[in-house]
């Protein structure tokens, strides 16, 4: 699967995004033991970040993370149609979830080691810090097996 693909993919849900692709394999993070046994399965991951506005009118829309909800829907969309068409392209691959509800834990911390690793970002206070936007992104991960 090529970039360009992956961009086509993601630009049909979104317009303002980050794309990274890392070998996760290479990681020289000290990582805990549940992920190396993913890393040595799924080595490599593709990291998809939907930017998040700078200035919303309405502040309810935070409290009630509606704008939150759609990101993290678009993102489950891209990242399990992405792992779709690559487990048809005879390869492995996971859509880590991404859910709101989660409060620490694998998955928001393998977004962010995706993320760093893509050098889309830094690693700042167990958030993913971008030059463009800070903090204001919402993340999505598949990880793979495919030679990307």
């Amino acid at each position: 699967m090529r970039s360009e693909d992956i961009r086509k993919i993601i630009e049909e849900e979104c317009e303002d995004y980050f794309l990274g692709i890392a070998d996760l394999s290479l990681e020289e993070y000290d990582v805990d033991d549940k992920y190396k046994s993913l890393i040595c399965l799924y080595p490599r991951s593709i990291s998809i970040g939907i930017t998040l506005p700078y200035k919303i009118d309405d502040p309810r829309i935070y409290k009630n993370n509606e704008f939150f909800s759609e990101t993290y829907r678009k993102l489950n969309y891209i990242t399990s149609y992405l792992s779709s068409l690559l487990e048809d392209e005879g390869y492995k691959a996971i859509a880590v979830p991404k859910d709101g509800r989660v409060k620490g834990g694998i998955f928001i911390s393998l977004h962010n080691l995706a993320a760093s690793r893509a050098d889309l970002g830094k690693i700042e206070d167990n958030m993913v810090i971008t030059q463009e936007v800070g903090q204001r992104v919402n993340w999505g991960t598949v990880i793979t097996d495919a030679p990307l």
